[in-house]
């Protein structure tokens, strides 16, 4: 018992600072509250929708909302026997910031919830029905293999059948459980083929990758004719991505249990030039996964969106300067696949494109020149003015140094 008790939030800065963890640099007195008639914060705190929310909020921290009741608790503890038997003698109650890391050691070796969690992709995903489009090439291709080594029940979906029945024949070489089933999924119809068929011979999909995608690298100025440009993107990364959305869901909400994971773009937290017709159609299915995880977080179906970087695969071959930027490989890419399966955050990105979504919400302007000024250095590609040609663009060192300190962002 401390004869100079510290206060709740004091309490959290020590644990804090025992855990290695930043310290709050702000509190709030509670007896602000006071000021509160009691007979209000009572029927705030049992209006439905407050206690919905703080159900849900304790439910998802591991919490006992018993807990509650004991936050500013009116205690008072009697030391006056305690400093009786220990007048004269050299033993003293050490103050909390002595043995805070202590308690806080065997927490974190005996009593975290994590250490008796499988971390790992194949505790994660073994034996669960995990859905990947697009799974023919680069990034969809190398998270397959991820899934399959781990002994999930893959299902893999491209157009091409020739391509895709080549690597589910490779990944059943090598022990993958895998099922291949043929869908364009720019068409609504042969999703709705595609879903019905996996539901048919499955009954549900635990995880769904939608890394099926287009992308267009061309500016607005030669767009100006091309608005099917726009459509064909939005039919893809958009249309396609939500039907399969859709069909899947409901045996998802049916057994509380799925996740969701979207491949979309740094482009989306930059606003990337060039890219206005790929850019929208993720950020329209960005918007729709933070909305659809708003209404089903409380039947555990949930939603990672990844901020992809630009990535070394067939989609970007066609822009010959990308031969001369740093680039992810796909590997690297489908390891962040499989971060996201196994911890399910809301997104996952670098932290360039964190920073430049920060900066176009605090300095829209500032954010606006930067990428302005890489419009400007880095031109279309002869494919996108309508050349043929092929011919491999020269690269300046001005380019390549401006590319290098903007890794992964698309110009």
């Amino acid at each position: 018992v401390d004869s100079d008790p510290y206060k709740v939030g004091e309490i959290l800065n020590i644990f804090c600072e025992a855990g290695h963890a930043p310290r709050m640099g702000m509190r709030i007195d509670s007896r602000m509250f006071g000021f509160i008639p009691p007979f209000i914060r009572q029927s705030i705190k049992n209006l439905p929708p407050v206690k919905r929310i703080t159900g849900a909020l304790l439910d998802d921290m591991g919490i006992p909302p018993s807990v509650m009741s004991f936050i500013n608790y009116p205690t008072r503890f009697d030391t006056r026997e305690l400093e009786r038997v220990l007048k004269g003698t050299d033993i003293e109650v050490p103050r909390l910031p002595s043995y805070a890391p202590v308690i806080w050691d065997y927490w974190e070796r005996n009593l975290d919830p994590d250490l008796f969690k499988d971390r790992t992709l194949k505790g994660t995903v073994e034996g669960k029905v995990c859905v990947v489009t697009g799974a023919t090439s680069g990034i969809g291709l190398a998270t397959a293999e991820k899934l399959a080594e781990a002994g999930a029940i893959l299902v893999i979906g491209a157009r091409t059948k020739e391509t895709l029945d080549e690597v589910a024949a490779s990944l059943e070489a090598k022990g993958g459980n895998v099922h291949a089933y043929q869908c364009d999924f720019s068409d609504m119809d042969d999703c709705d083929r595609f879903v019905k068929t996996v539901l048919d011979n499955h009954g549900h999909v635990d995880v769904l990758v939608n890394n099926a995608g287009r992308s267009i690298r061309r500016s607005l100025a030669l767009s100006f004719d091309r608005f099917h440009d726009f459509e064909r993107t939005m039919q893809l990364n958009y249309f396609g991505s939500v039907r399969l959305i859709m069909g899947f869901a409901p045996a998802m909400l049916e057994r509380r249990r799925g996740h969701v994971v979207n491949i979309s773009s740094i482009g989306v937290l930059t606003n990337a030039p060039r890219f206005s017709a790929y850019v929208a159609s993720k950020s329209a299915l960005d918007a729709f996964s933070r909305c659809a995880a708003a209404e089903w977080s409380d039947r555990n179906v949930t939603f990672t969106t990844i901020n992809m970087p630009l990535v070394k695969t067939p989609m970007i071959a066609p822009t010959k300067i990308y031969d001369s930027v740093p680039t992810l490989t796909p590997d690297e890419a489908a390891q962040m696949v499989a971060d996201a399966i196994v911890y399910r955050p809301k997104r996952i990105a670098t932290r360039l494109g964190v920073f430049a979504q920060v900066l176009h919400a605090l300095a829209p302007k500032m954010g606006e020149i930067i990428m302005n000024t890489g419009y400007r250095m880095f031109p279309d590609s002869p494919a996108a003015a309508g050349s043929k040609s092929g011919e491999k663009p020269k690269v300046s060192t001005e380019q390549v140094a401006f590319a290098a300190i903007m890794r992964g962002i698309y110009w």
